[in-house]
């Protein structure tokens, strides 16, 4: 068997201005279509009732304390906005009660204490590597244990300080648990049909459209049914098995999308029939997934229009089964109307109000099981200085720690909010960190002058600093998604007024947060730019990881095919799972790579180039997967198992190159020549007729695997190395 060499290419090296200037407009930047006043009233409320209450039974001190407490478990759900992420707040406010023990016990020695910062500021850098929910925590953590360091006390004391704020914590997160279940289930509702309106654009849109969007929706409703505070009634149930069915229809839909695609290309004289009929199906199921989310909404003429809808009763725009190659989407078709069907036989039972003495609590123990092992291993496989993480976490380690020993020998109030601000602004990535450190800076000038016009306007007396703390947050809390910079400039407002219960020198404590935020923020960008980390080591990782994926899904819808089994739903539904959301980190560490400076950049034709591969890679497996999860008859088919095993095989040599920073120039890389193993296999009389349609999506996979490997081995993307 002939084999081909590719080794890794090199990025092109070109001085770059623009990086900086771009993360500075990031900064800037204000969506206004995702301002949620409603998400900032649900949190308002909370934070002012925990500060307000503690503050009237006559303890400044244990208000502020607790304000804290409940003011960062908010930020950390509302910065990214969306329902309350009610585990993860849970667990915020016990790191962060650990963390002000931890600090505050150890505030009254010195030496102890900074071992402690730099032990617990590099594990909390280290959670980064669980993608954003672990770097708000760990965010969290070093804030807590930074500010609470400065109160030493002895033990029973910091036990108090870490009871009071563990408190204000775990009301918040009560709070927004309790409220994110209106009756009657208005969130899961919202949420689920959103999911059936992102479908009904999926299948209303061109051949080509990306089901990623749709895919995030089915999440978001995931989500929304799975807090241990909902209730089993059987509208919750309904919804459930409805989000379970979407997730279906999405593939479906896209195997439709990749077979009609694949079946106009034959030419507009036969394509013109099939395509006319199969869009007017498509535009009739894309109106019945859209009246289905009305009625998941509990409007009764939605349900009543849904009944009379024709590809609910029958399939009249089918294409024509006599027409050569049709078959195989008119059996997708058919399995479409079928679930469409028994999707609008749900859905009103979903819009209906159920009792409350018929709910049952429902507890996500088994999706707690799974999720806490793959966090642990995510985090052990990302302790080595390879790993970005790693090397994130000692860079914050060493900032945090040195800002610390500084601020406690400069002639600053309050100086642990340079800490703070220099741990704070601290990202993995370039341009994460420069907009960052931009936006708490631009926040922080903001809400200076903020807290600083409404003391001069108001001279607001202690009761009145209750209201004007819940306006605050009310406000942060409703920006915050729209833009952190707007958000943290009425946070740093908030901070101050939160202060003036134990400290009445308004003016000066904003004063002194200024100052120390602004030196803390230039200390974490200069840190930054002395010892940096570039992502486009992550970016070529993350590509890699995305290549495995997605093999592993295609070896197991193979696997099947071969053996003539049905592939079973759950051996399928975790690894295409996997496969999209690696789709979408290797698109967003790509982007961040990209936003770096050009120097530092990965390959930008080479990364969108296996992007695009790969994306027709998955879809042409969703086609497979599709004809293998129907229920009919097989015959195995051992003659495909050798092209099976060979694409796999070229699969895994590429992902194992793609993260390599240097040219292997010694030992290539050996690819099998899979198109003379696909025309083999095409010619082998033991295969027939029937098998048209896996012998086109093969030739599709060969096809796609082959442009991995070219672009992979483009010798004109490679640079020399210098010095070589």
């Amino acid at each position: 068997m002939r084999s081909r060499s590719i080794w890794p290419t090199r990025h092109r090296l070109a001085p770059d201005g623009g990086a900086i200037g771009s993360a500075l407009r990031d900064a800037t930047r204000f969506d206004r279509s995702a301002v949620s006043p409603a998400g900032g009233l649900i949190a308002a409320i909370a934070l002012t009732a925990v500060f307000g209450v503690t503050l009237a039974a006559g303890d400044p001190v244990a208000a502020a304390t607790m304000g804290a407490g409940a003011m960062l478990v908010g930020v950390a759900w509302r910065v990214s906005g969306g329902p309350p992420p009610v585990a993860l707040l849970t667990f915020d406010a016990l790191l962060m009660a650990l963390s002000t023990l931890l600090g505050s016990a150890t505030g009254s020695l010195p030496w102890l204490h900074l071992i402690v910062v730099f032990v617990w500021s590099l594990a909390a850098g280290l959670l980064v590597a669980l993608g954003r929910r672990g770097a708000v925590v760990g965010t969290q953590a070093v804030i807590g244990l930074v500010v609470f360091g400065r109160f030493g006390e002895p033990l029973a004391g910091a036990l108090g300080l870490a009871a009071l704020v563990l408190a204000g914590g775990l009301a918040m997160a009560l709070f927004v648990a309790i409220v994110r279940w209106p009756p009657p289930l208005k969130l899961q509702r919202r949420a689920t049909a959103s999911a059936y309106r992102a479908l009904a654009e999926l299948a209303g849109a061109a051949n080509d459209a990306s089901t990623i969007p749709a895919a995030a929706k089915l999440d978001e409703a995931r989500s929304a049914l799975s807090s241990p505070m909902l209730f089993g009634d059987p509208s919750v149930l309904a919804l459930r098995g409805l989000v379970d069915e979407a997730a279906r229809v999405r593939i479906e839909l896209r195997a439709i999308h990749v077979l009609l695609e694949q079946h106009t290309t034959a030419g507009p004289a036969r394509a013109s029939t099939t395509e006319h009929k199969t869009a007017e199906f498509l535009r009739q199921s894309s109106e019945a997934l859209q009246l289905m989310a009305s009625t998941i909404e509990g409007r009764a003429r939605a349900s009543e229009q849904l009944d009379a809808l024709v590809p609910l009763s029958e399939r009249a725009g089918a294409p024509a089964g006599h027409e050569p190659g049709a078959e195989h989407l008119d059996r997708r078709l058919d399995a479409l109307a079928g679930q469409l069907r028994a999707m609008a036989r749900h859905a009103p039972a979903a819009g209906q109000r159920g009792r409350l003495l018929e709910r049952r609590p429902h507890v996500g123990v088994n999706r707690l099981r799974q999720s806490v092992p793959s966090d642990l291993a995510q985090i052990r496989a990302n302790a080595t200085l390879d790993s970005p993480a790693a090397r994130h976490a000692l860079r914050l380690a060493v900032v945090v720690t040195g800002t610390e020993l500084l601020s406690q020998h400069v002639p600053l109030q309050r100086s642990y909010w340079m800490v703070v601000a220099a741990a704070t602004a601290l990202r993995p990535e370039f341009a994460a960190t420069f907009t960052r450190g931009a936006e708490r800076i631009l926040g922080t000038c903001a809400g200076v002058g903020l807290a600083g016009l409404i003391v001069v306007g108001l001279h607001p007396s202690l009761g009145l600093v209750v209201p004007i703390i819940g306006l605050l947050g009310w406000a942060a809390y409703a920006v915050f998604p729209a833009s952190f910079a707007v958000g943290f400039a009425f946070i740093t407002a908030l901070v101050v007024f939160l202060l003036d219960a134990v400290s009445t020198d308004t003016l000066a404590t904003a004063g002194d947060r200024l100052l120390d935020t602004l030196a803390g923020g230039a200390i974490g960008l200069l840190a930054y730019v002395l010892w940096p980390t570039w992502s486009h080591k992550p970016a070529r990782q993350a590509l890699a990881d995305l290549m495995r994926t997605q093999r592993d899904y295609l070896a197991t819808v193979l696997e099947a095919i071969v053996a003539g089994r049905k592939a079973e739903e759950r051996e399928v539904v975790p690894l295409a799972r996997r496969a999209r959301i690696a789709y979408t980190t290797a698109q967003e560490t790509v982007a961040r790579s990209l936003a770096e400076p050009t120097a530092r950049q990965i390959d930008r034709e080479q990364s969108q180039g296996i992007l695009g591969a790969l994306r027709r890679l998955v879809s042409v497996v969703h086609v497979l997967r599709a004809e293998a999860q129907e229920d009919r008859e097989r015959t195995p088919l051992p003659q495909l198992a050798p092209l099976a095993r060979e694409i796999d095989q070229a699969l895994e040599a590429i992902a194992a190159e793609l993260p390599a920073e240097s040219p292997h120039l010694d030992l290539p890389i050996a690819l099998p020549e899979l198109r003379e193993s696909y025309t083999r296999l095409v010619h082998s009389a033991e295969l027939e007729h029937r098998d048209s349609l896996l012998m086109q999506e093969l030739d599709e996979i060969v096809d796609t695997v082959n442009s991995l490997g070219a672009l992979v081995a483009d010798e004109s993307l490679r640079q020399p190395l210098h010095g070589a």
